[in-house]
């Protein structure tokens, strides 16, 4: 009788053991997750709206703001946003080292965050800063070249 007793206490305890360590992979993994989503939304963090009027730093910014040009002439409907995969995937091709881990969704966080654009069930719409952005970056492009 106390090796039955001894029996199911140890299974009880392997049991209790896996489940602890179910919920330890568990916790782990849910905290490696959160660190990857802040490296991949700092990926982006390298580029500022003022890079975009630094001629230096302004080749960053030639598919973002392509993209919101190609919204501009869509007009207030927008475009849908896998339209705009092919400017993403082009910039990423083009700068790896800017791009690297980051993909087409967290480009297109990074521009609503800086508040160029907002989403329209499944369009991305330039928003009024975007346009302005626009606008004044094509003033001061002008007045470089001049």
């Amino acid at each position: 009788m106390p090796v039955l007793i001894l029996a199911i206490a140890s299974f009880l305890v392997f049991v209790a053991i896996v489940v602890l360590l179910l919920i330890a992979d568990l916790l782990e993994s849910r905290a490696i997750r959160q660190k990857r989503n802040l490296t991949l939304a700092n990926s982006l963090a390298l580029l500022s709206i003022p890079e975009a009027f630094d001629p230096i730093y302004s080749i960053l910014w030639e598919a973002p703001v392509a993209a919101l040009k190609l919204m501009d002439s869509a007009g207030t409907s927008g475009i849908p946003a896998a339209g705009l995969r092919p400017i993403y995937e082009e910039a990423a091709a083009r700068f790896p080292e800017i791009y690297e881990g980051c993909g087409f969704v967290p480009w297109l966080q990074f521009l609503e965050e800086t508040q160029l654009i907002s989403w329209h069930g499944c369009n991305v719409v330039l928003t009024p800063d975007g346009h302005a952005f626009l606008k004044f970056r094509f003033v001061t492009d002008a007045m470089v070249e001049a």
